[in-house]
């Protein structure tokens, strides 16, 4: 099972990217394999299921997808999701080839495995130790994807990642998500965008904001979380104004401003109004 741990960037949020990529394959499983992949799939994909062991959880492969080709070839798609390097991950690969090469033992049976780095940064895709080799495909999402051909499919958040998205990266994504009729695929790509940089993310919050979407934004945690920060910055910035008004240029202005909505915003607010001093205030 992938390492869905954050990156840091917004250590409070949530940050499933194993349970999200999933999601987005699972709805997607052509548009996946073709971007991500490089496969070309002309006939139905199977999944293949269940991916996961209960006794062994270390060896959860993330998705597998099955096709069925003309010519009586099966190929044998394995799909990994990983945010940080692990010592033992390259290790797991050959596992997951082994036990995929178990079940597909047939002459016909193609095994190809694909890596996916969210944030990049992963294992080239070579392993080799004593005489054994095994070569898989390795892709940086923010540096090996196209953000262009991204944003034309159902996999467009994925283009908040990449080293070359446009500038209207965030409304491209947002107006992606406002087309989609189902709910659940709309809110797996709300909470995909929310992973973004939290400058990028925010501006995909007001893209949505702006296409009336804010129902969807209420529905996710860290949706929830930029709305809540946002009030508390909104309640800050009439904290400062009305103490502005009172007592001037104060040295301290900011501070003070943010600890009395800390305390009670509204009891203070209703102090300020009702003529409390400014040392009732900072002794409160």
């Amino acid at each position: 099972m992938s390492d869905g741990s954050g990156d840091g960037r917004r250590g409070a949020a949530v940050r499933d990217y194993d349970g999200l990529y999933k999601a987005l394959l699972n709805a997607h499983p052509q548009e996946a394999l073709r971007l991500l992949c490089k496969a070309q799939v002309d006939g139905a994909v199977v999944v293949d299921g269940p991916t996961e062991q209960v006794r062994q959880r270390s060896m959860q492969r993330d998705k597998v997808f099955v096709v069925s080709g003309p010519d009586g070839t099966v190929d044998v798609h394995h799909i990994e999701v990983q945010v940080k390097r692990t010592d033992d991950f390259q290790v797991r690969m050959v596992a997951y080839w082994a036990g995929l090469a178990g079940k597909y033992a047939e002459p016909r049976h193609r095994i190809h495995q694909t890596v996916l780095w969210p944030v990049g940064g992963g294992y080239p895709g070579s392993f080799q130790r004593d005489r054994l080799h095994l070569e898989y495909r390795s892709v940086s999402v923010p540096d090996d994807l196209d953000p262009a051909a991204l944003l034309t499919s159902p996999l467009a958040p994925l283009a908040l990642w990449s080293s070359r998205r446009p500038p209207d990266v965030a409304d491209r994504v947002a107006e992606r998500i406002a087309a989609v009729a189902d709910n659940e695929q709309r809110l797996v790509l709300v909470d995909l965008s929310m992973l973004a940089e939290e400058d990028v993310a925010a501006q995909v919050v007001e893209a949505l904001r702006s296409k009336g979407m804010s129902f969807a934004l209420e529905k996710t945690e860290v949706g929830r979380e930029i709305a809540q920060k946002n009030r508390l910055e909104e309640r800050i910035d009439a904290m400062r104004l009305l103490l502005q008004a009172r007592f001037g240029d104060l040295a301290d202005l900011d501070e003070l401003a943010r600890r009395l909505v800390a305390d009670d915003y509204a009891a203070n607010m209703v102090k300020i109004v009702n003529g409390a001093s400014l040392e009732d205030l900072e002794r409160s």
